[in-house]
């Protein structure tokens, strides 16, 4: 079996990042293959050092010792992550929450099982005694390090994570497990033993082509779970029928192959690993041709590092302003700076026990697949609608009040994680890989999850103009993008003009003033219908402004039936809005309600719109009635437009 598609693809470019990494290290030592940085997440600050002294007739334990930690001394610390019941390959470890259970289970027991299996791993006589004398003194003062350990976490800020790791003395020179030869061997040994032996049994074929690199090795191992995706860590048989002893001939990877599969993991890990809403995803470079490598990530790097200082030089003033997410250290606008001889796959993914669930895999985003959506962010930023949106206290005073703008969060609006047993997590991750992969989205769909956010913020009485300009974002984003789709058929809509500011001008009449607005809309107000419930939304905004004004209360309200329309309400609403307008005396409206009118005739009956689009289209009639003040309503001032 090879690896084949797209996930062979995948892992073929996490094989070459690995090869690079190995070349581009400053040292060759083979063991920097298998180490790992316990401080992946950059919560570990302290080592509690458990000092063991040497002497003649062998080891006493000396002290407790507590260090600062420090990434230059990784290969001192010899960190491997072992089984998550079990303990780590060598006897460094994170601390667990409680130091006797970890001394106990990681430590001790690391030390138990290389006595235990050490001559299957290749320890020499005198190997095997050093081991042996270790774990008789750590056994001995079992008590002792406990005590002085738990003592010693007593002055330890443990909101912040720790390591345990053994240090040894002896004529003046202190000693971490990663300066001895020894545990170097162990570390080597039994790293690359979990390539081929699980569960007690050993999956290693002779003589076999290699699934990643095509060519022919000497062996190839059964075991290779590079994220987990295939994996055969339960006894008994795997996919296919195969025993675990057979599991190679599933998917049999070579040992130069297997460690660069985890010199690429582990880079990825390192510098390749974002936040996206919530979800973890990887960035995964892949190369058109092999040649590319060197200076494609050399180019890469360069500009991750540049990326870092701008975030750290702007300190977030004017944070998530210009990005595509929310996220501080967004990584979209540098990818789409580079050129399409470099695609790349974005990973989302959750880590359960070790193993890697997938919840989404995009592949092959080009650069300039992004630089489009930014450039199609530019302009939806700079239509008129949006920049009409009033400051708050958190508005940058330089920014001309201007504060909505688009990004993914304004999808996540829409699609949130509401909680562990409602969300819409699934449908926000695959909305956002069509985004990126340029495939079609339904409208309807869309327009559904829009009203059904705006329906409850309706009903408590909360002001919608912020959620309806989002969905009215979204919507334009997603046009101009050229994926909306309505009935599997791509919808071909005029992108939204800048309304300019002849629209505010005292020479236009309010025909003309409504007629300027759909020109400028005209892809989202392509029937009449939808020119009828916006223009209702606007006519009944004012009704609202008047009572509010008069009564300090909007009886009104309760005619607008929470939302939930649907033709026959809304020519309803449209009639009652006018008698009530009549009843106050007040009707300054009656240009508009002739236009409504007008529309309301051309789309007479069986409107061809959903319910949804119909309350969509109402309300934001009713967020943007502040466009459509007439002469008498400005002299009587007769309240602001919410």
């Amino acid at each position: 079996m090879t690896c084949t598609g797209n996930g062979g693809k995948m892992i073929q470019s996490i094989m070459k990042i690995g090869k690079w990494v190995k070349k581009n290290e400053d040292s060759g030592d083979l063991i920097r293959d298998f180490i790992q940085n316990p401080n992946e997440k950059g919560n570990i600050s302290k080592v509690f050092e458990i000092v063991l002294k040497h002497h003649e007739k062998g080891f006493v334990y000396e002290k407790i010792n507590v260090s600062e930690f420090s990434e230059t001394r990784l290969i001192k610390y010899l960190y491997r992550h072992g089984s998550s019941r079990g303990a780590d390959v060598t006897p460094t470890s994170k601390f667990a929450g409680d130091m006797e259970k970890t001394f106990k289970k990681k430590i001790l027991k690391c030390i138990g099982d290389i006595e235990k299996e050490k001559t299957s791993i290749g320890l020499t006589s005198d190997e095997q005694k050093i081991i042996t004398q270790i774990n008789k003194v750590l056994s001995a003062s079992e008590k002792d390090i406990i005590i002085s350990l738990q003592k010693q976490l007593e002055d330890i800020d443990q909101k912040k994570g720790s390591i345990l790791t053994l240090a040894f003395t002896g004529n003046g020179d202190k000693h971490y497990i990663g300066d001895m030869e020894l545990f170097r061997k162990i570390l080597g040994n039994k790293a690359k033993e979990k390539y081929y032996k699980k569960h007690g049994k050993k999956s290693l074929g002779q003589d076999q082509i290699c699934s990643v690199c095509h060519e022919n090795q000497k062996e190839v191992y059964g075991f290779v779970n590079t994220y987990n995706f295939y994996t055969v860590d339960k006894p008994g048989f795997v996919s296919g029928g195969f025993k675990q002893q057979d599991a190679w001939k599933n998917y049999p990877v070579c040992y130069n192959c297997a460690v660069n599969l985890e010199q690429g993991k582990k880079y990825l890990s390192e510098n390749l690993s974002f936040n996206f809403y919530g979800f973890n995803y990887l960035l995964i470079p892949k190369f058109i041709t092999g040649r590319l490598i060197e200076e494609s990530m050399g180019i890469l790097e360069d500009a991750f590092e540049q990326k870092a200082s701008e975030i750290l030089k702007s300190g977030f003033e004017k944070k998530f302003r210009y990005r595509l997410t929310s996220a501080e250290n967004e990584i979209f606008d540098l990818i789409s700076e580079q050129e399409d001889y470099i695609s790349f796959d974005f990973l989302f993914y959750v880590e359960k026990q070790a193993a890697l669930n997938v919840l989404l895999h995009i592949e092959d985003v080009l650069p300039s697949r992004l630089r489009r959506l930014f450039q199609i962010k530019a302009h939806v930023d700079q239509i008129d609608i949006f920049k009409r949106v009033k400051p708050d206290k958190n508005t940058d005073k330089n920014d001309e009040g201007k504060r909505l703008v688009f990004n993914f969060g304004i999808l996540r609006d829409f699609f949130p994680l509401i909680s562990k047993k409602r969300t819409y997590d699934k449908n926000f991750l695959e909305l956002a890989g069509k985004i990126f992969s340029h495939k079609a989205i339904d409208y309807n769909f869309i327009m559904q999850a829009i009203v059904r956010k705006i329906r409850p913020v309706f009903i408590n009485n909360k002001s919608t103009e912020i959620l309806c300009l989002k969905g009215c974002m979204l919507l334009n984003f997603l046009a101009e993008l050229g994926i909306l789709s309505k009935g599997g058929v791509k919808m071909d809509i005029k992108i939204i003009d800048d309304l300019k500011k002849s629209f505010s001008s005292e020479d236009k009449t309010y025909s003309e003033k409504i007629e300027r607005f759909f020109s400028a809309h005209g892809g989202f107000f392509d029937c009449a219908p939808k020119k009828a419930c916006f223009l209702t939304g606007v006519l009944v905004r004012k009704v609202l402004n008047i009572q509010f004004k008069e009564k300090n209360a909007t009886p009104f309200q309760k005619k607008l039936h929470g939302l939930r329309l649907s033709e026959s309400v809304m020519k309803n609403i449209s009639k009652e809005a006018q008698a009530k307008l009549e009843q106050y005396k007040k009707n300054y409206y009656r240009e508009l309600e002739t236009v409504i009118s007008q529309y309301m005739t051309v789309g007479d009956k069986n409107w061809p719109i959903t319910n949804d689009e119909i309350s969509f289209y109402f309300t934001t009639g009713m967020n943007l009635a502040d466009l459509f003040k007439t002469e008498k309503e400005e002299e009587d001032n007769d309240g602001s437009d919410k």
